[in-house]
């Protein structure tokens, strides 16, 4: 009997966590509030039990107050010196000091170490093949976690894989999630079946996280991300911001029919929308661009995309097959619709073939509904920047624009010293532009800054710090290590092929790259294979 109420103690409480290196909870006797219980930390024993650790039950916890257990003075929480195996963490239990009574799991039980936690993250793709996401600790953005892909089995769940979410991710990074180096890919040593795949789940190991799927969860197995083509070596222009140096390029090449079809032997494992018919040039230069499209299986047009200047003139027709294509979208490059600006930023472009281009297309677009996408790019420059919101409004409202992307320039070396000087935006222009785009919804407006916000600003005579290389341009030593998943492709006109991935980089710089392989895509028998096995 109780000492003070008479009554037998009745024992209230609960473990709310419990890890290799701690255990904490709350414990009561309802029939004494007043009383602060002594318990005791066991891990039971086949002869006897051991105890770890002991205490009194008395510690402020302003859940406890919120929900109205008394007044909330029953927490209590034990660390262990040396950690305990995880097994030995399943088995432990806390019972009020003398008393067989054992504390029950909260139904929110969490195992995670204390300072860890809570979780953050999506399983993002899952196939039979692979399965794709990202996880972070929140109480700690700087710390990668490990995560565990599991099946659940009739003897317990089988553990597939134990890896660390610490790939980068550039769209991670793009909506704020931290520096994006939070990403998982891995492939399973074999292929599952549908029933496995649907019943595979993903835990932050040493913890009881699991990550939701995302609401657009992908089952198909993609481990490109994206394949930067060019299917000519050459453009039909010569801006002044140009990230391409054709000083050099005197002759215009074009890609055969069989080099094509050696890259397509990858469409299927691309992500929708990345198959890229232009990277650095311009594809209305080919010749065969609409019987190439055509050549792509129909289930696979909606990877395609290109970017085009639309300074060359084209018939009616060629605005008809590609409104009929099944294309993902396409990229219209421009700048101004002041006659004058235009043609000094889209250097040997002629205004009036623009327009007529331009209206041709909208034309055709608008009467087939399933017609691709447009996206506008804009370089964002002194000359235009008063037009620019007027002009993504238009291009938006009255345009079909899908999106809008408003670029800051690669300041690369074969750019004119006078354009820099005369054209460059400055910090704070650039901190005007991006108050002005707020106006519009934030999934239509792409805005690619300078590194750090950072223009060219000429009262303290600091340039702009240099964006990333493009691909072509990048350096040729190859990475050591594994090529993370998804990677990226870069083929040239004439099969020239790499495979390299992007890597974090100092806050508010852009990724760097690192390249894996050098090849031919003419000359791999098996290139997904042979991409999937570097190492």
């Amino acid at each position: 009997m109780d000492g003070m109420t008479g009554l037998a103690p009745h024992y209230q409480g609960y473990i709310d966590e419990r890890s290799v290196a701690h255990v904490k909870g709350w414990l009561r006797d309802l029939n004494d509030p007043a009383a602060r219980l002594e318990y005791e930390v066991v891990l039971p024993g086949f002869l006897r039990d051991r105890v770890l650790a002991r205490g009194r039950a008395d510690q402020l916890s302003p859940a406890l107050v919120e929900v109205g257990v008394g007044d909330g003075c029953y927490g209590f929480e034990a660390r262990f010196d040396p950690p305990l195996s995880e097994a030995q963490r399943d088995q432990l239990l806390v019972r009020p000091k003398g008393a067989k009574h054992r504390l029950e799991l909260a139904p929110g039980l969490r195992i995670a170490p204390p300072g860890q936690g809570p979780y953050q993250g999506f399983v993002d793709e899952c196939s039979v093949r692979h399965i794709a996401g990202w996880a972070r600790d929140l109480s700690d953005p700087a710390r990668r976690v490990t995560v565990d892909i599991l099946l659940p089995g009739p003897e317990g769940d089988i553990l597939l894989h134990r890896h660390p979410a610490n790939q980068f991710n550039e769209v991670l990074r793009q909506v704020g999630v931290g520096d994006g180096t939070y990403a998982f890919f891995l492939l399973f040593d074999r292929e599952l079946t549908e029933a496995e795949r649907d019943r595979v789940f993903v835990r932050v190991h040493g913890a009881d996280d699991r990550l939701p799927p995302a609401p657009a969860l992908k089952r198909e197995f993609q481990p490109i991300h994206h394949v930067a083509m060019d299917i000519v070596n050459n453009c039909n222009l010569r801006c002044p911001f140009c990230v391409y140096d054709y000083s050099q390029t005197n002759k215009t090449y074009v890609m055969s029919d069989e080099t094509f079809a050696s890259a397509l032997r990858l469409i299927p494992y691309v992500t929708d929308g990345n198959f890229w018919l232009s990277c650095l040039h311009e594809a209305t230069l080919h010749p065969r661009l609409i019987q190439f499209i055509e050549r792509v299986p129909r289930e696979y047009r909606r990877k395609l995309f290109f970017t085009t200047n639309l300074a060359k003139r084209q018939p009616r027709a060629f605005f008809e097959a590609l409104a009929e294509s099944g294309m993902d979208h396409i990229n219209i490059s421009l700048e101004s619709l002041d006659k004058d600006i235009y043609e000094k930023m889209r250097k040997g472009a002629r205004y009036h073939i623009f327009l007529e281009n331009w209206a041709l297309l909208l034309d055709v677009f608008r009467a087939a509904p399933q017609a691709p996408r447009i996206r506008y790019n804009l370089m964002a420059y002194r000359s235009n920047l008063r037009e620019l919101p007027e002009l993504v409004a238009l291009l938006l409202e009255e345009k079909l624009g899908w999106q809008a992307e408003l670029r800051s320039t690669m300041d690369m070396p074969q750019i004119p010293a006078q354009f820099r000087e005369d054209e460059f935006l400055s910090t704070s222009e650039w901190a005007w532009l991006a108050a002005e785009m707020k106006r519009f919804p934030a999934e239509r407006i792409v805005l690619l800054l300078p590194p750090e916000g950072k223009g060219y600003d000429r009262e303290e005579g600091r340039r702009a710090l240099p964006a990333s290389q493009p691909p072509e341009q990048a350096g040729q030593t190859v990475a050591k290590g594994p090529a993370p998943r998804p990677f990226n492709l870069r083929i040239g006109w004439d099969g020239t092929l790499n495979v390299y991935s992007e890597l974090p980089a100092r806050p508010g710089e852009p990724p760097s790259l690192a390249n894996y392989l050098f090849a031919n895509i003419n000359e791999l028998k098996d290139p997904l294979a042979t991409f999937l096995a570097l190492e």
